[in-house]
This record gives C-alpha cells, sequence and structure tokens, in this order.
C-alpha cells in the first residue's frame, strides 16, 4: 500500500525501502502472492504490516570559541523518536544539569589549559528496532589575555623611565597609555 522500492520484487527475500510518504504516514501493508497454478488451485496471498518507526535525531549545536572563565550555554535539540537526552564531555568541567538541552557547561583548569573539549548530546535509546543517536560540538577555550605593568616606581623630574611590563595567556599584543600629559 505504500510508495517505496523494492530491490526486486520477484524474490521471497525482497528489501522494501520506504518512501517519504511512507515514513510520514508511519506504516504500509506489503503483500506476497503467488502465480496461478495450473489446475484447480488458486493463486496464494498474505499480507504483513510494515510499522516505521521514526529515527531518533539530536543536534548539538554550531562549534563555538569562548574565553578561559566563561561558560557555555548549550542549545540542543532532539526529534524523531528520542524523548530525551544526556550531555557529556571529554574534559572535566561541569554542566549545571546534564540532562537539559539547553544546560550550561563551564569549563575546568585543565579543558582550559588542553584549549578544546567536545560536548556531546545522546539521546535515549528508543524502543523499537531504530537506535540512539549522538552529535558533537567542539569548544575552542582561548586563554584569558594576561598583563603586568610591573612596580610602582618613583623618577626625578625630568627624567625618563624604563617600563617592565609582561604580557601572557591570549594577550598578543600591548597598547601603553598615561593618566597624565607626557
Amino acid at each position: 500500500s505504500g510508495t517505496g522500492t523494492f530491490d526486486d520484487a520477484t524474490i521471497v527475500g525482497a528489501t522494501y525501502t520506504p518512501s517519504a510518504a511512507d515514513i510520514s504516514g508511519g506504516n504500509i501493508t506489503l503483500t506476497i502472492s503467488t502465480d496461478d497454478p495450473g489446475g484447480p488451485c488458486n493463486a496464494a496471498t498474505d499480507d504483513m504490516i510494515l510499522i516505521i518507526n521514526p529515527s531518533a535525531t539530536t543536534t548539538a549545536g554550531s562549534n563555538d570559541t569562548i574565553c578561559e572563565g566563561d561558560v557555555k550555554v548549550l542549545s540542543g535539540s532532539i526529534g524523531g523518536s528520542a524523548s530525551n537526552a544526556t550531555w557529556t564531555s571529554s574534559g572535566t568541567g561541569t554542566f549545571d544539569d546534564a540532562t537539559l538541552l539547553g544546560a550550561t557547561y563551564t569549563p575546568s583548569a585543565a579543558d582550559a589549559i588542553a584549549g578544546t573539549v567536545t560536548l556531546t548530546i545522546s539521546t535515549d535509546d528508543p524502543t523499537g528496532p531504530c537506535n540512539a543517536a549522538t552529535d558533537n560540538l567542539v569548544l575552542v577555550i582561548n586563554q584569558a589575555p594576561t598583563v603586568i605593568a610591573g612596580a610602582d616606581a618613583t623618577v626625578c623630574e625630568g627624567s625618563g623611565h624604563t617600563l617592565s611590563g609582561t604580557m601572557g595567556g591570549g594577550a598578543s599584543s600591548i597598547t601603553w597609555t598615561t593618566s597624565g600629559t607626557g
């Protein structure tokens, strides 16, 4: 009764591939029939109902970059036969509630040192023949910039002062400014 296709409808072990209409309908009837044998016997037929369960689906969202010390608010989604999902991490950070699609992930110091962490969302294993679904996103964690101006100093009027600042972390350049007019 469906609109899918058989790989070879003339063999008993044929494979039927449901169409989009079959899938959205949820089930179809498949009928097997014999030829009309010679003699007084009629052809034989039998039906079966093929129930088509929707696959579980999930999306973790897009890869992202954050700064060390920031958190990532996730935006996962599920569909098909999935009814819930759980987040896991390749790192050692924490989730506020790993069962929420919009969970918040707080990277650990080790995650920040590593520079990336993979966050994975996995659906429940739906009843029926369909498997659970998973998806990943890669979270890049940029080191926070650091800068130290150096120790306070005293100079004599008319003298210059050589500064001894330092930078680190994710900083790649610095700029000095003054509260004065020098």
